[in-house]
């Protein structure tokens, strides 16, 4: 059984992170798993610290076991353009493979989260560009190291993700007679979110659990306001290693940037798929 219904209605929409978050809870408690652990994945950017408190607060404090007397906490993985790091993934099925998950099974939330600014402006939403202690700046940094050629070391990480299977999704990004400008970095973000969830899903299928698993991976973006920040479900990976082979399933967004249509005509945005990027 894969308890997604409270998920499904929110992929795509821009949202308050407690909804993200309540849905991950009740999709995680339905499975009656006896054991919940986690992997974050986020951006090293300062701005992500509220995404991360709030998962914190409301999953990670809610479900998982104990490290010791009155604390609980994810592995994390914090980097550059919130990048999968082979054998992260390895490592946290491990640490939470305990007592009760060897007896009967655990579930391993994967949680990525990449980012962008967002502002309102009088015709639509805008984003990219921010204001950072009253200067000019842009999130996700390292997206748009990417997307103007500077060269980070992480970018040739990106770089390659983001040129997997042949498809360069950087020009695709930088078309604007595909991609309208004023969305380019919410795109970037969402679809580096959705490829470092396949890494982690690639990583998944190569790894043999010590308990039984069921693993949930969760692509997000995170919409760094100058308000409440807001969240986006691209989508989830379902993947249940509970018996001798791996069954997956994929329910979200894709990862051509090109077919993602963006709406910005209410006070949050949405990302659904067609011919067109931007409307």
């Amino acid at each position: 059984m894969c308890p997604v219904n409270t998920l499904r209605q929110i992929i795509g929409l821009e949202t308050d992170p407690a909804r993200v978050n309540a849905a991950l809870c009740q999709c995680v408690r339905q499975t009656g798993a006896p054991v919940v652990g986690a992997l974050t994945v986020t951006c090293s950017d300062e701005s992500e610290l509220e995404c991360s408190l709030i998962f914190q607060r409301q999953f990670v404090a809610r479900l998982l076991p104990e490290l010791k007397s009155g604390v609980q906490a994810p592995l994390r993985t914090c980097n550059l353009g919130a990048r999968h790091e082979p054998g992260s993934l390895s490592i946290a099925e491990h640490h939470f493979a305990t007592p009760a998950a060897r007896e009967a099974f655990k579930v391993l939330l994967v949680k990525i989260n990449g980012h962008v600014a967002a502002w309102d402006h009088p015709a639509a939403i805008r984003y990219g560009p921010m204001q950072r202690y009253q200067a000019d700046s842009t999130a996700c940094g390292a997206l748009h190291a990417l997307l103007v050629g500077q060269p980070l070391p992480a970018c040739e990480d990106l770089r390659q993700t983001f040129t997997a299977d042949g498809i360069d999704r950087v020009s695709l990004l930088l078309d604007a007679g595909r991609i309208d400008p004023a969305c380019r970095y919410l795109l970037a973000a969402t679809v580096n979110a959705r490829l470092q969830a396949r890494r982690a899903l690639e990583e998944i299928q190569q790894h043999k659990p010590h308990s039984p698993t069921l693993y949930l991976v969760v692509p997000c973006v995170t919409l760094n306001r100058p308000g409440p920040d807001g969240e986006l479900l691209v989508g989830w990976y379902w993947a249940d290693y509970r018996g001798t082979s791996l069954e997956v399933r994929y329910e979200g967004l894709g990862d051509d940037p090109a077919r993602y249509r963006v709406h910005t005509d209410g006070p949050r945005g949405r990302i659904t798929e067609g011919s067109e990027a931007c409307q």
